[in-house]
């Protein structure tokens, strides 16, 4: 009997350990460089390997579950990252750790963040509820228990915690929010005695104290290589520079409406335009640093040119103040949206409990 109830605890623990590593698993994007197998080859074989690996702990029908309850729910951020019309990834899955998307192009506001936080719980409750309809009509606990598991992926995700993705939601109702989620996130803490919970607390510290003590980002450095054809000079009049000849050079920021792309571009005095690249920061400044000249292999003037710039802040928590403003009847819906998903999933979640299946 006491080898049974420690087996059980520890299957309890593992259960426990690899929910945590599935809700935070989305914001884990430096690992997607390695698992870039096609748009949607990638997804189905990281499933597989998903779904073999949750197999080592629970039944394989119920991993196939788990693993689809993810996966409905990394979907709900892709069909609301579109909506917005901006660029994402497709879903990759990490075995114990959940599924990623990374978006090629970061929200220009809190709003249009808390609607794409929004659409993965919010579908993900959508596909848990199915799976709970389609448990009860075929009678199958099965069914009901991957609902419930899908449900406590959802609730957990709507922790008020950043990078969770109730942080984001409640950027766009109050940042007070957060106070919230730093007081339920201690609780989780010290009730689960969860170290992966507290990793991810402290990261939201850390990314706060970051946010807010009004730091001024660190200027960079790069350098970019211009080519431009000997015969535009000649048409303009111009002598080519001479190798080591330094000067500062005009240049401008703009972004396209269509792919939300940011551009800079880069001239030279008399020719016009010399180079165009995708830049994510603010230049302040681009100097022409050397020139290589033509040459019988290679016709084409090279000119190396070093830029400064502020890298924009990716991720975490944005500074500027005016990407948190947000109409107060947004406001409004957000928060209601928020509250009513959260006590909804609750109640399903008691639902079920109350079936004696969990």
């Amino acid at each position: 009997m006491e080898q049974e109830q420690s087996n059980q605890k520890n299957r309890r623990n593992l259960g426990w350990l690899g929910l945590f590593l599935v809700s935070i698993g989305t914001k884990l994007k430096a690992i997607l460089p390695l698992l870039k197998f096609g748009k949607f080859g990638g997804t189905l074989i990281t499933m597989a390997i998903s779904v073999g690996g949750y197999a080592l702990l629970f039944p394989y029908q119920f991993a196939i579950g788990l693993v689809v309850m993810i996966f409905i729910h990394e979907m709900g951020h892709v069909w609301a990252a579109k909506l917005k019309g901006l660029p994402v990834s497709a879903p990759a899955f990490i075995p114990f750790v959940g599924a990623l998307i990374t978006m090629k192009k970061q929200p220009s506001d809190a709003a249009t963040e808390a609607f794409i936080a929004l659409g993965g719980p919010l579908v993900g409750t959508l596909g848990a509820v199915a799976s709970y309809s389609l448990g009860i009509w075929l009678d199958q606990d099965l069914l009901i228990a991957i609902a419930y598991i899908g449900l406590f992926l959802n609730l957990f995700n709507l922790i008020p915690i950043h990078p969770l993705d109730g942080g984001r939601i409640v950027v766009a109702i109050t940042r007070w929010l957060w106070v919230v989620g730093l007081i339920v996130g201690l609780f989780l803490i010290v009730y689960l005695r969860s170290i992966l919970l507290l990793i991810i607390y402290i990261m939201f510290l850390i990314d706060l104290w970051g946010a807010y003590r009004k730091k001024k980002p660190k200027k960079r450095e790069f350098v970019i290589e211009a080519r431009v054809k000997k015969g535009r000079f000649d048409e303009a009049g111009l002598w080519i520079p001479g190798e080591y000849h330094q000067r500062s050079l005009p240049f401008r920021q703009y972004c396209f409406i269509q792919d939300q792309r940011e551009m800079a571009e880069v001239g030279y005095p008399g020719l016009g335009t010399i180079l165009q690249f995708e830049m994510m920061g603010q230049i302040h400044e681009m100097t022409l640093v050397q020139t290589i000249p033509p040459s019988p292999e290679d016709p084409e003037v090279k000119m190396k040119i070093k830029g400064v710039y502020t890298p924009l802040r990716v991720g975490g928590i944005k500074q500027d103040e005016k990407y948190y403003s947000v109409p107060p009847k947004l406001r409004l819906i957000y928060g209601t949206v928020y509250v009513g998903l959260a006590v909804f999933i609750g109640f399903m979640m008691y639902q079920i409990g109350q079936m004696g299946l969990m």
